[in-house]
């Protein structure tokens, strides 16, 4: 090759460098916005939950029978998908016009949305999991049996433990499942826009099936579900497909939405 034909093409490889390096940081950017709000959000979401929680196991205990099961097993296993859903909705679209206007590509944006809502179902994870301790720590000093009917067929702490896992999976599917109705509704108009938050909504019901949690478990009934190692792997393994399945259905309207200048 000679020095003349190296040139362009030492040139060309610079340019993509230069561009998967700003792609990769406006992923980052991305990430951050949906990390940073989910995180602060769910903090008071869940200082709150954890004050009515105890006042309900300690009410229930001294004043009637006590509770039949956990305030998290009540809520299907895990309440945190509901608000996630919402901010979904809300956080990506918002950050849409600001994204594409410091340079970034839809496909980073879809790229920071799935990363942000895969840490921000680690924190709630974690989160839940301690809830899920300190919950049977209280019901054991209350003297009440303490047990779950929602989540993967695992028992005991090693099944609190896994919780962080399939809590991950669900709160990041549900953020992206907001996330593709949202931009559904941006791209396609109402009509249109209610028909493809249909499919939009099948990760959600996926991921409650996979998880043994959520609405979906609850029609199906928890007890009918796959039991034993056969459960837990295909919970996982169903559980990262719908992250990747709603990823998908979110980046699909995406790449065609039409940004307006804003008046």
């Amino acid at each position: 090759m000679s020095a003349t034909t190296a040139r362009p093409v030492a040139a060309r490889a610079g340019g993509d460098a230069l561009a998967r390096a700003a792609e990769g940081r406006a992923a980052r950017r991305a990430a951050g916005a949906t990390i940073r709000i989910v995180r602060m959000i769910g903090a008071w979401y869940w200082v709150i939950f954890v004050i009515v929680a105890v006042a309900i196991i300690v009410g229930k205990a001294r004043l009637g029978s006590g509770l039949d099961e956990g305030v998290i097993d009540a809520q299907m296993g895990g309440p945190s998908r509901w608000f996630v859903l919402v901010l979904g909705m809300i956080i990506p679209a918002a950050y849409l016009r600001l994204h594409v206007a410091a340079g970034g590509t839809r496909r980073a944006l879809v790229t920071g949305t799935v990363r942000g809502a895969l840490v921000g179902g680690v924190m709630l994870g974690v989160v839940t999991a301690v809830y899920l301790v300190g919950e049977r720590a209280l019901f054991d000093a209350l003297g009440q049996t303490w047990s779950r009917e929602f989540g993967l067929p695992v028992d005991g702490y090693a099944g609190i433990a896994l919780t962080i896992v399939t809590e991950t999976l669900v709160v990041a599917t549900y953020y992206l499942v907001g996330a593709a109705i949202s931009a559904g509704y941006y791209r396609f108009g109402m009509v249109l826009g209610t028909l493809y938050a249909v499919p939009a909504l099948v990760p959600a019901a996926l991921v409650d099936l996979a998880t043994h949690t959520g609405v979906t478990a609850l029609v199906v009934g928890p007890q009918n579900l796959p039991d034993g190692g056969p459960g837990v792997l295909l919970g996982l393994a169903g559980g990262l497909a719908t992250v990747a399945l709603a990823g998908w259905l979110f980046g699909v309207p995406l790449r065609t939405i039409l940004l307006r200048p804003a008046v």
